[in-house]
């Protein structure tokens, strides 16, 4: 009897552990199957994700930046231009995507469409490998190089806009890395001094310094003031209690400036004059069309953040009235991105929009041929009255005609200032324009070098970057 009861309990027991590893079983293959497969230390993943056959992707010229290829047996990821490697950023199986691989990294590979490791395994085991979709870029490879050979090995960023649909035609961030080789410089890369990884186009947040006197010129053209109003001491620098001095771009001869001559010097003691002369100036009001403290970005790309190129303003050294006019003159803790102020060198090179800038310009499903445009018309947001726009155009091409004469190697007008800002004991130069072909759209453009105070090689690079605009006419 006592052996039957023992039978029973062994027989009961191991129906029970039976239930649970159906129940187990179950529940892997059912519910708990994606997380199972989609682990990333699953080797069937692994492989499924290295079987991919990503897209292709082209400049607005198609012209081909990155395609996969295959070597030593493997699918592997080659890039063509070098000048394009901060806009394409890399694809890698160990360190993951950066760029438009990533912006894209679901059209380019094919996972739109889907959606788990089943669907990878359904396809490998049918033959059927999965391919993502090409797509084209609205960046021209053309001006890229050129705007890459003129800068040099300086650390620097840049962004030239199609100022009314917020095309992104350049966006270059230096230094930067060889994404061909990026499992073997990985190490390197990720302590290198330059920061290859940063995009100071998209993350960086500068000081705006003198590119500040373009708000305080909007203000004034704004108020009716009298834009040929003389202020004296002109070029006399501006010194601050905790050593900072302001001082003008380029020296000019004269003792009295207007405030559009000092706008085309980078002076800033007009644009104190301005701001300290009339006690109902409302900095934060003065600022708030402008959106710095939100500034605009790329869908997919790298955020805005903050960096140590900040103004560390030490407390207790400088008196609420002192830091009130660092701010009013750009070097306060104000900052802004290069792609952010060549959205709004776009509002003053068109009616006083700002758009919303683009980079994906079409794509193209695996095996067809036709292209899909996805351009859309860009959200434009008001930051000033057309008025204003056409007034800050006449001065930003008077401020260009003073600092380079004609330029008559170029048929269209160009508009543009120089600024200087400072961040801590660094220095960053600014060349902020635009430029209007005729019969054509125009054209926005910033540029930014790090470390750098010389205006003449700023307008070295600058008369380079405008000639390869006017050629892409």
């Amino acid at each position: 009897m006592a052996f039957s009861r023992g039978i029973r309990h062994l027989l009961l027991g191991s129906l029970a552990c039976l239930l649970l590893i159906g129940l187990s079983a179950t529940y892997w293959a059912v519910a708990g199957r994606d997380s199972l497969l989609l682990r990333a230390d699953n080797p069937r993943l692994i492989e499924a994700l290295a079987a991919i056959q990503r897209g292709s992707i082209f400049d607005r010229n198609q012209q081909l930046l990155a395609e996969s290829i295959v070597q030593d047996g493997a699918l592997t990821r080659r890039y063509l231009r070098p000048a394009t490697y901060s806009a394409t950023g890399y694809y890698s199986l160990r360190y993951g995507v950066s760029g438009a691989e990533s912006a894209f990294d679901a059209l380019l590979s094919g996972s739109s469409e889907i959606q788990t490791l089943q669907d990878y395994v359904n396809r490998g085991l049918l033959n059927r490998p999965q391919v993502g979709s090409d797509i084209r870029l609205a960046i021209d490879a053309r001006l890229q190089t050129a705007l890459v050979n003129a800068i040099g090995d300086a650390r620097a960023a840049a962004v030239v806009l199609e100022a009314q649909s917020g095309r992104v035609l350049a966006l270059i961030s230096q230094p930067t890395y060889d994404p061909n080789t990026l499992e073997d410089d990985w190490e390197y890369l990720i302590e290198a001094d330059g920061q290859p990884f940063f995009n100071r186009a998209l993350q960086g947040r500068y000081q705006l310094g003198g590119a500040m006197y373009t708000v305080l010129l909007a203000h004034a053209a704004a108020s009716d003031f009298d834009l040929s109003q003389r202020f004296p001491q002109a070029s006399a620098p501006i010194e601050f209690q905790d050593g900072m001095t302001l001082a003008c771009v380029i020296k000019s001869i004269q003792a009295e400036l207007s405030l559009a001559d000092a706008y085309a010097h980078g002076c800033p003691a007009p644009f104190q004059s301005y701001y300290l002369a009339d006690a109902a100036i409302d900095l934060d009001s003065i600022l708030a069309p402008y959106a710095f403290d939100n500034p605009k970005a790329l869908g997919g790309f790298a955020e805005p953040e903050l960096t140590d190129l900040r103004s560390s303003l030490a407390e207790g050294t400088l008196d609420p009235d002192t830091l009130a006019l660092r701010s009013a003159l750009g070097q306060g803790d104000l900052t802004t991105t290069p792609l952010h102020l060549a959205a709004i060198m776009a509002a003053i090179a068109t009616d006083g929009g700002a758009p919303a800038p683009q980079i994906l310009s079409a794509t193209r499903p695996p095996n067809e041929d036709q292209w899909q445009k996805t351009m859309r018309d860009s959200t434009v947001v008001p930051i000033m009255s057309a008025d204003v726009a056409q007034e800050l155009r006449l001065i930003l091409r008077r401020a260009w005609h003073k600092l380079l004469g004609e330029f008559k190697s170029v048929p269209g007008a160009v508009g543009a200032q120089v600024a200087l800002s400072q961040s801590g004991e660094s220095k960053q130069i600014w060349l902020n324009g635009f430029y209007q072909s005729p019969d054509k759209s125009p054209i926005s453009f910033v540029i930014l070098l790090e470390d750098r105070d010389d205006p003449q090689a700023m307008l070295t690079i600058g008369k380079a970057m405008i000639r390869a605009i006017d050629d892409l006419h």
